[in-house]
């Protein structure tokens, strides 16, 4: 089995999320994409208007149906600071014997500028594949080099964030902000949230 892991807040997980995970699968070949909720970020502080297992129910519920996809809540059970270099190595140990080849880290574009800042940066290439993932929409020439052993994801870019959903939910409309947000989230997290009220939403 080829597995892939998506690490990230889902504060809330959208659409931009599962293309990324199913595009890993058809364009690469993976079998299973796993996606990791962070229990604390080291780089950011965690956006409040869920609680981490809400944010955990609402992978639950974008994936059900997709046997490609999985959740693993190792990070959450770890509890402190979430370092993607103890989550490879235990994901490492736990497929032992089941996963072909290294795991493959997808990581967004958009994370290119801070990587020498992650834990055991230098190491990740050697116990995981990188796959680098467009997130934002470059125009070639503006994205720093990313000089370490890694695979190009040709990948669709939607233009959505979870900030995008949780501004639009509080009513915020500052410039470049959806006003609408029903559909950037599959209709089971969409009706998850409004029922919870989450980041301030409700059904209008």
């Amino acid at each position: 089995m080829r597995l892939a892991m998506l690490g990230g807040s889902f504060n809330p997980i959208h659409i931009g999320h599962l293309l990324l995970a199913d595009e890993v699968c058809h364009r690469l070949g993976y079998d299973k994409v796993l996606f990791v909720p962070v229990n604390i970020p080291p780089h950011k502080e965690l956006a409040k208007g869920a609680a981490s297992w809400q944010r955990l129910d609402m992978i639950e519920l974008a994936i059900a149906g997709n046997p490609r996809f999985g959740v693993e809540t190792c990070e959450m059970e770890r509890g402190g600071v979430s370092y993607t270099y103890d989550t490879i190595n235990y994901l490492g140990k736990k497929y032992a014997g089941k996963m072909e080849g290294k795991l493959g880290l997808i990581m967004g574009d958009d994370l290119v500028e801070g990587f020498e800042e992650w834990g055991h940066y230098q190491e990740l290439p050697l116990i995981a594949d990188i796959i680098l993932a467009r997130r934002i929409c470059w125009d070639g020439t503006q994205r720093k080099s990313f000089p370490y052993p890694h695979v190009e994801l040709d990948n669709g870019v939607l233009p959505v964030s979870s900030s995008q959903i949780r501004a639009a939910g509080s009513g915020k409309q500052d410039s470049g902000a959806v006003a609408s947000w029903r559909y950037l989230v599959p209709e089971s997290v969409y009706r998850y949230i409004i029922q919870r009220k989450l980041y301030g939403c409700t059904d209008n």
